[in-house]
């Protein structure tokens, strides 16, 4: 299977859209203690390690935070922390140690994509009863694992100019044929006594969705598979490209609906369809965008003098820019402390309400103010570069055979570390 896809960096945490959160903090920690949940090796999992996670993967996928909802979430959470214990162990035996710097980045990162200072997303995560330390460990676990996969297993994958040939000459004998564009949560069965475990949290999962879960939150957080840095999109696929019952599941699917869980030789599946189109078709959304915004914060329980006033520099923002270094200079006049770079992003990655401005918006020309919810902000794009065919590249072609192969072999080398591993739960 060919997934021709992009990692944005950006959004590789669950964390991704904080903007959504104004919820006010839970009473935090009162059923938690220092009790241990697992022991893996030599490393302690606590009853508290289990619940700031949960929490947080409850505000970032919108749920109800419930004893009901934290019952549905506990297995996949804890073995989630557990293969987060794993990675960072084997990392550390091969000499990778990840710097507080790319730790700092990447929170900085986060904070830029939703509008705050570092301090200020810090605030929020405090507000909503996350501990900063759980992202922060979640964010060290996966760059760790990912500078192992790199250096252990790249070296290991040749892709040759035969096999982009191949995929090149499927492509082309494809084109005006249906495709899908998929999302994915996977679920790994290491041997047959997890296969009920496993299935049961699969089907949690697909209730979590039901019920108004977010997606890509839970791709994130939970899935198995190398597409889970994406939100779980495995790009766009045709029909044969995955497992029969996948197929079959998405014939019967449009655009936002999920099915599963459904069985594979490895494992359990949860998927999305996402899009439709023919293959071959171009479409805007798979261009890529760079913006500048000045954001103008506003409290959700702000009076209508207030958002009138946020209105007025907005409007006055729209006025006096005229180029993308104008928008830098209001920034940091108005809010010093927001962000304005929204740099190389995939249009389709964007929140709706941004799309059309991505698309259709004349480069260099202030947008309208947006109200969102934290804010008013007022966008311009710098750069578009949007797709002039609907067939990748040869170098893409050989980014997504290797990315699929790494996949597998880090699928392969994650399960072996579990089976070699000593994991004593007690919860």
């Amino acid at each position: 299977m060919i997934r021709f896809t992009r990692s944005l960096s950006l959004l590789c945490l669950c964390l991704c859209c904080l903007l959504a959160i104004g919820s006010p903090r839970q009473p935090a920690f009162a059923q938690d203690s220092l009790a241990i949940a697992a022991v893996v090796n030599d490393d302690v999992i606590t009853v508290l390690d289990m619940s700031v996670r949960t929490r947080m993967v409850i505000v970032s996928a919108r749920l109800e935070d419930s004893p009901e909802t934290r019952t549905r979430l506990a297995s996949q959470v804890l073995r989630g922390l557990i293969d987060e214990r794993l990675k960072l162990q084997e990392a550390e035996l091969n000499g990778i140690t990840v710097p507080q710097a790319a730790i700092d980045e990447r929170l900085a990162q986060l904070a830029a994509q939703n509008n705050m200072s570092v301090d200020q997303f810090r605030q929020v995560l405090e507000r909503n009863g996350i501990l900063v330390d759980t992202l922060t460990d979640q964010i060290r676990a996966e760059i760790a694992w990912a500078t192992l996969i790199q250096r252990k297993l790249q070296p290991t994958v040749t892709i040759s100019d035969e096999e982009v040939d191949e995929a090149l000459a499927e492509l082309q004998a494809n084109l005006g044929k249906p495709e899908y564009r998929v999302a994915e949560l996977y679920l790994a069965t290491d041997s047959t006594n997890s296969e009920d475990e496993v299935r049961q949290t699969a089907q949690r999962l697909v209730d979590q969705l039901r019920q108004g879960g977010d997606f890509e939150t839970l791709a994130r957080q939970f899935s198995q598979s190398a597409s889970a840095a994406n939100g779980g999109d495995l790009g766009w696929v045709r029909p044969g490209q995955l497992d029969s019952d996948l197929d079959a599941a998405l014939a019967g699917l449009q655009p936002g609906q999920v099915a599963g869980p459904l069985r594979t030789a490895g494992g359990y599946h949860i998927i999305m369809m996402l899009d439709r189109r023919q293959t071959g078709s171009t479409s805007a959304l798979d261009g890529r965008v760079s913006m500048k915004q000045v954001f103008i914060p506003v409290a959700q329980d702000a009076s209508p003098a207030e958002v009138e006033e946020a209105n007025a520099i907005a409007r006055s923002v729209k006025t006096q820019a005229r180029s993308c270094d104008d928008m830098v200079r209001l920034s940091n006049e108005i809010n010093p402390e927001a962000h304005t770079d929204l740099e190389d992003l995939r249009i389709g990655d964007l929140p709706d309400v941004l799309r059309p401005i991505a698309i259709d918006q004349a480069l260099d020309t202030p947008s309208d103010p947006i109200r969102v919810e934290t804010g008013i902000g007022v966008f311009m794009v710098c750069e578009r570069d949007l797709p002039e065919t609907g067939l990748p590249t040869r170098q893409e072609i050989s980014q997504s055979l290797m990315r699929e192969r790494l996949d597998i072999l880090a699928r392969g080398y994650l399960r072996d570390l579990r089976r070699a591993a000593f994991v004593d739960v007690r919860v």
